[in-house]
């Protein structure tokens, strides 16, 4: 359920995500979770897939959320992708929340921005911990967020993600 609250709570540029589990019905996930079964063992309890079109935004906010669930339940969560658009990581692992190293996501995300593009405008997501969001006043941690040369800081990437897309609609009306 959770996880078809966050698939359903966001437009995505490629597909809506999806996860199969032992309760999926539909023949096109069982199958899926059999194959992937077959493949790594009979423990994995759920798979799923997201086509990300390229979208960076879309591959994060999938991570947290995977990293969010891992924490939560105490379980083991692995992302793969040969194509994933963010940061090159083609093999992510989080065990209780955390990488296998102890390291944060955030830790391992702070060294660059992660670019979302729309309309030909790309904005720029900076996570917590990144060099430009530590020179700031102490604060709880906040993303960042950059577009049309302003800069702003949200509570949560999708906070920051459905501020940012405000403000382009708004540029878009004043004809920037």
């Amino acid at each position: 359920m959770q996880f078809e609250q966050l698939a359903a709570g966001r437009s995505w540029r490629g597909d809506q995500p999806w996860v199969a589990t032992d309760r999926s019905t539909g023949l096109f996930e069982m199958e899926y979770l059999s194959h992937v079964r077959e493949a790594d063992g009979e423990q994995v309890s759920g798979a799923g897939f997201l086509r990300t079109g390229g979208d960076e935004t879309d591959a994060l906010v999938l991570m947290l959320f995977l990293r969010d669930l891992s924490a939560e339940y105490g379980v083991r969560v692995v992302w793969r992708d040969e194509d994933n658009p963010l940061a090159k990581l083609r093999y992510l692992e989080f065990r209780h929340g955390r990488l296998p190293s102890g390291n944060s996501l955030e830790e391992l995300l702070a060294r660059r921005a992660v670019i979302k593009k729309v309309e030909g405008q790309a904005i720029m997501f900076y996570p917590p911990a990144h060099r430009l969001n530590r020179q700031l006043p102490a604060r709880p941690s906040q993303w960042g967020y950059a577009l049309c040369g302003l800069r702003a800081y949200a509570p949560t990437l999708l906070e920051a993600e459905q501020e940012a897309l405000k403000i382009l609609r708004a540029m878009r009306r004043l004809g920037r």
